[in-house]
């Protein structure tokens, strides 16, 4: 275990506006920005992307963990942002990737089980924490 690491599990609503093509432009922004700057702050993470929702775990030091953390709560493109866990040791679920990224569409397979799992943080935040982090784990594995 690592005493120094810092995790956070949270689920926001997406306020992106528009098309889809202007959707995937965001995302990739956001992907872009957020590699480059947790690459130098020695963040790691995964971010699940659906439709109506965002995903996203972030770890690393508890300093870099809460800056990027209060950026993306003042961030327009997400709203009801709503933490479902807080872990202050453990291990790295993404050490290898500076920004995972999974994206879901439609209702079936993967993106279903996005859906589920998104929908149930909103109604059972303790609850589902540990089930958005197993999601993005296997979704992750399954994109690399």
């Amino acid at each position: 275990m690592n005493s120094n690491l810092y995790k956070i599990v949270y689920c926001s609503k997406n306020l992106i506006e528009g098309d889809d093509a202007k959707r995937d432009a965001e995302i990739e922004q956001i992907l872009q920005t957020s590699r480059r700057n947790n690459k130098v702050q020695n963040v790691t993470g995964a971010l699940l992307f659906d439709s109506g929702y965002f995903a996203q775990v972030l770890e690393g030091p508890k300093l870099a963990i809460e800056q990027t953390f209060e950026r993306i709560q003042r961030d327009p493109r997400h709203g009801d942002v709503t933490v479902l866990s807080v872990q202050t040791d453990g291990h790295r679920d993404f050490p290898e990737w500076s920004m995972a990224h999974v994206a879901s569409s439609g209702g079936t397979g993967s993106a279903g089980m996005a859906a589920l799992a998104l929908d149930t943080a909103s109604l059972h935040p303790a609850a589902s924490a540990d089930e958005v982090l197993g999601l993005l784990r296997s979704l992750v594995i399954q994109e690399d």
